[in-house]
């Protein structure tokens, strides 16, 4: 079992690696937003944690950029200033996901020094630093299969943000884990509330990775209408088009069917998990006496009806580009979604008299 100086600072620890997970999606987010991911055309682990620091090192990479699709097909007016501004977007993230790295590996070190961990948690806290690993490996993929067209392909871009989102995932729990299961709560017995709830949970991530598609394929621009699409509740082009997965593997601007389809796809998944958070809320609010329990409870349905609102607000504000601010705003709102909810199912999952680290 944990001392009380090992469960604190280890949980501290996890706390902030919560925290700065968000900000590095957050982070992505803009860089995707404002098409900053193939500014920097090579990967360089080491060497890449230093910027160009003179007018020779900028030229050099932005020339490198000038070879690549996107700046022949759309940036040819691009300025070196206008360069420097997408690279350091791009620049930031690779820089703050090495930094992540630092700080997850200099204190489980001194963690292990100090022989904090149970054997348990041990086993809990290795996939972290694998997860992680994957995540900025599966990154230049992505960006490498970016560099051959305009644009990173929508499919490799969500499953580099739903990997991200797992492990942000990942860490609630086990931060929640390490900080409340010594706890003196008390939840009420329901195998039908963990069902439910493991169900939004799984269908959180499916809307999830829709949505990464969404952003890929810039589908907020082929439909900026609510709650119908384009005049349409079922748009007919659906069936009336010929089917083309294409876009989905590859950006195309021309892609008319697949970024109806992907919409309407995310939009009827929104209103099924804003339903089901609905009627959850209405059958778990009695279910723990615990303040801290019943006030996360409460906040699942605030959280899924602000990021439902967040989100149309996204769609109808996609008038000739992709809204940044309300786009990233939209992506946060998932991560705290994703938060309350996961919070919440440790709570369901765990009991109280026998849980012990």
């Amino acid at each position: 079992m944990l001392n009380d100086t090992a469960r604190k600072w280890i949980g501290l620890w996890l706390l902030a690696g919560c925290l700065m997970v968000f900000f590095q999606v957050i982070v992505g987010g803009v860089t995707r937003l404002t098409e900053s991911g193939l500014s920097i055309t090579e990967w360089k682990p080491v060497k890449g944690i230093v910027p160009p620091l003179n007018e020779a090192e900028w030229q050099a990479e932005f020339a490198l950029y000038q070879q690549v699709t996107q700046f022949k097909t759309l940036n040819q007016t691009m300025t070196l200033q206008e360069f420097k501004w997408i690279y350091f977007w791009e620049y930031f993230h690779r820089f703050w996901a090495r930094f992540m790295g630092f700080v997850f590996i200099i204190p489980f070190s001194f963690f292990l020094y100090k022989k904090w961990f149970t054997r348990d948690l041990m086993l809990k806290t290795i996939p972290l630093f694998v997860w992680g690993g994957v995540i900025g490996i599966y990154g230049w993929i992505m960006v490498s299969n970016g560099l051959k067209g305009m644009y990173v392909p929508p499919i490799h871009l969500s499953i580099h943000l739903v990997l991200a989102l797992s492990l942000f995932a990942y860490l609630v729990w086990l931060t929640t884990y390490v900080f409340r299961s010594n706890a003196a709560f008390a939840v009420k017995e329901s195998v039908y509330l963990k069902r439910v709830l493991s169900l939004i949970v799984g269908l959180l991530m499916v809307q999830l990775f829709l949505g990464g598609i969404v952003s890929g394929m810039k589908a907020g621009l082929a439909a900026n209408t609510w709650p119908d699409i384009n005049g349409e509740w079922i748009p007919a082009v659906m069936w009336t088009e010929q089917p083309n997965m294409a876009g989905f593997t590859a950006y195309n601007a021309q892609d008319y069917w697949g970024r109806i389809l992907i919409q309407f796809l995310h939009r009827s998944t929104a209103y099924v998990l804003v339903a089901l958070v609905l009627f959850f809320f209405v059958k778990a609010i009695g279910m723990s006496d615990d303040r801290v329990v019943k006030n996360s409870v409460r906040l699942l349905p605030v959280s899924v009806l602000l990021q439902a609102v967040i989100g149309i607000v996204t769609v109808m504000n996609c008038t000739g580009h992709i809204p940044v601010f309300y786009g990233v705003l939209h992506q946060a709102g998932a991560m705290v979604l994703i938060a309350n909810s996961v919070f919440i199912l440790f709570h369901l999952r765990s009991n109280p008299t026998t849980a012990s680290v």
